[in-house]
């Protein structure tokens, strides 16, 4: 060490002795104490200098080795909850200069983090942390950008896995929304057994050139009422979950007839000109018909007669039996048709659709 570094490693020591709490220079001491002692004896000065003072305390923090050093703030920031510098200095451990690809918890918590030194800094309880005003703000300019790009990188996203739910001919798949690239899913139906990998698909991911993680799983129709239990690994290899999706094949049916029936856009009613007639057809309600009780319709007036729904099949529930005639011949005069469905859970509702212009 030469002898300009050597005067203020000790007169930085002087000053820290003191209990003067000054983070700008405690951390600017570890350094030079770490490269004049090696990390072990940095850490055992620091102790020595003085447990009461909270600057020295944060930088013998920062001088943990890597695997612990995040540890090592934690701790740090639950004995000092109101010492900003402190969550400020954690939040920089969190932090991975390509934001999108920085884990989901670690965006999140250090997006936390520097709300709460950006908090104490608009209660002004920074200042007498530092003894260079620069170097402070510094710290506060790099905190709010950091803390926006945080934001833009988290505006929209979920904090968990979501579940959307299919069926095919064949099966049902679930489709898991994750929240973040995962590098394993793993899922178990109902309360005991061991999770299952997804596995991963024939593609490799362009980034990372590793396999693509498969985020979806397929059940078959004899599958029981039950709940999905989902974990994933993140980036870094730790584990997220588990997340519990419940599965009931019949109510997912239920629903998912309801709401395209529910949806605005719905056609209740279809026109379609024959050779011989014309017709209209309620394909729509047939083939949603497990969501109904009673369904209903009227010619240039309120709905009066009524059309036989199929049983609900929980096996084919969009299949149009072959004994089901979803069609009704329409006079030239019609010009409305209003079309009224009674619900299973009681609810009714009418709709009116006017029949297309001839051209």
């Amino acid at each position: 060490m030469g002898g300009d570094e050597a005067r203020a490693f000790e007169a930085y020591k002087s000053l820290l002795q003191s209990g003067r709490d000054a983070v700008d220079v405690a951390l600017h001491f570890s350094a030079l104490a770490r490269a004049r002692l090696g990390a072990d004896g940095a850490r055992a000065l620091l102790r020595d200098m003085g447990a009461q003072n909270p600057s020295l305390n944060l930088a013998a923090a920062t001088l943990a080795e890597l695997p612990r050093r995040r540890e090592a703030l934690e701790s740090f920031i639950a004995a000092h909850p109101d010492y900003g510098p402190g969550y400020a200095t954690l939040a920089r451990e969190y932090r991975d200069d390509t934001t999108y690809q920085e884990p989901l918890r670690d965006r999140l918590r250090e997006h936390e983090l520097l709300g709460h030194f950006l908090a104490l800094d608009a209660q002004g309880k920074l200042r007498k942390s530092f003894i260079n005003s620069a170097v402070l703000a510094n710290w506060i300019d790099q905190a709010e950008r950091r803390a926006a790009a945080l934001e833009d990188s988290l505006s929209g996203t979920a904090a968990e896995p979501t579940a959307i739910f299919s069926r095919s001919n064949f099966s049902w798949t679930v489709n898991f929304n994750m929240p973040e690239e995962p590098t394993e899913v793993m899922y178990r139906l109902g309360e005991g057994g061991a999770y299952t990998s997804a596995g991963r698909l024939d593609a490799n991911n362009s980034r990372t050139g590793r396999k693509v993680v498969r985020t979806y799983i397929s059940l078959s129709f004899e599958t029981p009422a039950t709940t999905i239990f989902l974990k994933y690994s993140d980036a870094r290899g730790r584990e997220a979950g588990p997340f519990q999706f419940p599965f009931d094949p019949h109510a997912i049916i239920l629903r998912q007839a309801r709401a395209a029936l529910d949806d605005a856009s719905s056609d209740w009613a279809m026109f379609m000109t024959g050779s011989n007639a014309i017709y209209v057809f309620f394909n729509t309600p047939i083939e949603n018909r497990c969501a109904i009780k009673k369904l209903e319709y009227g010619f240039n007036g309120p709905p009066h007669e009524t059309i036989p729904v199929p049983r609900c099949d929980f096996y084919n529930p969009s299949g149009v039996p072959p004994d089901s005639n979803p069609a009704v011949i329409m006079e030239p005069d019609v010009k409305t048709v209003s079309v009224r469905i009674t619900f299973i859970d009681g609810t009714v509702e009418t709709r009116i659709f006017g029949r297309p212009e001839r051209r």
